[in-house]
């Protein structure tokens, strides 16, 4: 028990070192955006900035994926399930975390594969970066939705079982207000 306590806290770690990560790349790229347009302003477009901007535009969602989970931040249907019993709800919970699992694990496989297809490859673009790194990201970031839904489904049915519910990050927030 004391090792998936440390797992948690080693990941929790990473998961928040990931978000800093993206955000500073989000950061960057309204940087490199805003160059873009005073480049063009003055006459002197760039070539670099669309591709470097539509890259991050596709890693950022796939870094932060695992952290808007972990927070229970995502959009989600509940209006019928929050009438539920805790335990009902730690329930539907675990089943879809379970869900959830098989579709991340699957979309990370193919993640992988597509990765692996991509190697030595470069994009048709004017700067010709390798494509494998760039589509990496996509086998990354479900992999760390993966393991967060497992995380998840365990905490749902420990919930389950035991009749505990643990408060979420939601209660907390609004027990702060």
């Amino acid at each position: 028990m004391e090792s998936y306590r440390t797992f948690l806290r080693t990941w929790n770690q990473l998961i928040e070192a990931i978000m800093v990560l993206a955000g500073v790349l989000l950061w960057g790229q309204m940087v490199i955006v805003n160059i873009e347009i005073f480049s063009r302003y003055f006459g002197r477009p760039t070539i670099w900035v669309a591709e470097i901007s539509s890259i991050l535009v596709l890693w950022i969602p796939f870094m932060i994926g695992g952290w808007v989970l972990r927070k229970e931040a995502h959009v989600k249907m509940d209006l019928l399930i929050e009438h539920l019993s805790p335990r009902s709800q730690a329930l539907i919970n675990f089943i879809t975390s379970l869900i959830g699992v098989i579709v991340m694990f699957i979309v990370t496989v193919a993640g992988f594969l597509t990765t692996l297809y991509w190697i030595g490859n470069k994009t048709p673009t004017m700067l010709m970066l390798p494509r494998s790194p760039i589509i990496a990201i996509i086998f990354a970031g479900s992999l760390l939705l993966t393991i967060q839904f497992f995380i998840r489904a365990l905490e749902n049915l420990k919930q389950w079982k035991t009749g505990r519910v643990r408060e979420t990050s939601q209660d907390k927030f609004e027990s702060s207000l």
